[in-house]
């Protein structure tokens, strides 16, 4: 072969391993963060009612769960870059917890960047920061630990998220407005409570820190996150049915939370626990977490089943996942300059997602890791190395 013909060839088997995602990258975890990635595209611009069509309620699916798949996609990213199966020990997990940690600075740094366009959508970045740090004490947990805990969470932590904020507004506290309460606000009070989400990242973890290459466990994850989705959705349903249904329920809740500038003393009605039965988007109860964590398991669960046996088929959803930062970033960014949000039909959707998985493919094609990710590594390792 001579020079003029191997450049070529060589240059296009370097693009197919970089499409491939090389050795050091599980295809079924790209796979699911671009999942998770797209469905977040289609909470924020689709049209997910019975106005979309009859595929409608598959579009509904990506509210309040795309987000929760991201959670625990970014729980089984932390173990794996910690050792996987085997967890790192000394030298080499200080160094992994200092990359976590400049991570979590950076995520901070851009999302302030990405909050300044005020495109009305709730940005995540800001708590999936927040999780990093959240995630360092546990690093050294073995699986069982880590679910055990996640568990402990998805039990605890919706009833600190539904009373603790009236609690504290009851008090004479004053609930965050602003930076000067932004532990506050990512722990308890946010859009993505960690006294809740923290389940999801725990969770995740615990999936990462077992051996993603066995049948058996990709199967477990699918069966039982069905099988936990279906039984906590229907159940969610009948006790709020008995309660006297959603719609009484969020009603009560509302008309009894300090919100809105609404002020309550201890001996006002409280926001009744008929609320903490119910199981919607962004409800932050135990029923969500469980039922909405239960379908985000099983679709990691059929990702890594799918992954490997689609490499290829799935490389631009694959490629989409290994570059979730910049994609979600840009996405932002197209948010907010061409005012997607409240659109009536699905056709922006439609060519956002088919322009970011045609992109992202041929970036990873031809220079690997995405940009936003290359900047993020490059401090984080050499922070890593001082």
């Amino acid at each position: 072969m001579t020079a003029a013909t191997g450049a070529p060839t060589s240059l296009l088997g370097a693009g197919l391993r970089r499409l491939g995602g090389g050795p050091d990258r599980i295809p079924g975890v790209d796979v699911a963060r671009g999942v998770a990635v797209l469905g977040m595209f289609t909470a924020h611009v689709g049209v997910t009612t019975p106005d979309a069509g009859p595929a409608w309620w598959l579009l509904d699916l990506s509210h309040g769960r795309s987000s929760i798949l991201f959670a625990l996609v970014a729980g089984v990213s932390v173990a794996i870059v910690t050792g996987g199966s085997l967890p790192l020990d000394g030298d080499p997990l200080r160094r992994a917890r200092t990359r976590l940690l400049v991570r979590a600075v950076l995520l901070l740094a851009l999302v302030a960047l990405l909050d300044l366009l005020g495109t009305r959508v709730l940005l995540i970045l800001g708590f999936y920061a927040c999780y990093f740090v959240l995630a360092l004490p546990f690093l050294r947990w073995p699986p069982r630990r880590l679910a055990a805990l996640a568990v402990t969470v998805a039990l605890v932590g919706p009833v600190l998220a539904y009373w603790g904020p009236e609690v504290l507004a009851r008090a004479g506290l004053r609930l965050p407005r602003d930076g000067s309460g932004a532990v506050t606000n990512f722990v308890l009070t946010g859009a993505y409570p960690a006294i809740v989400w923290m389940a999801y990242v725990l969770a995740g973890m615990a999936i990462g820190r077992c051996d993603l290459r066995s049948e058996r466990l990709r199967t477990g994850l699918l069966v039982g996150g069905l099988a936990a989705w279906a039984v906590l959705s229907v159940a969610s349903g009948a006790l709020t049915d008995v309660a006297g249904g959603q719609d009484a329920v969020v009603a009560q809740r509302d008309a009894t939370t300090s919100t809105g500038g609404a002020t309550f003393a201890w001996d006002d009605p409280w926001p009744d626990p008929a609320g903490l039965l119910l199981a919607g988007p962004h409800d932050d109860t135990t029923f969500e977490a469980f039922a909405s964590g239960g379908f985000a398991v099983a679709v990691v669960g059929l990702c890594l089943h799918v992954g490997r046996l689609g490499r290829w088929v799935l490389a631009p959803l694959a490629a989409v996942g290994s570059m979730a930062l910049t994609v979600y970033s840009l996405q932002i960014v197209a948010i907010w300059h061409w005012d997607l949000l409240g659109s009536t039909t699905n056709g922006p959707l439609v060519v956002l997602v088919l322009v970011t998985l045609a992109a992202a493919t041929v970036w990873r094609f031809l220079l690997g890791r995405g940009p936003v990710e290359r900047l993020v590594s490059a401090v984080a390792d050499r922070a890593a190395r001082g």
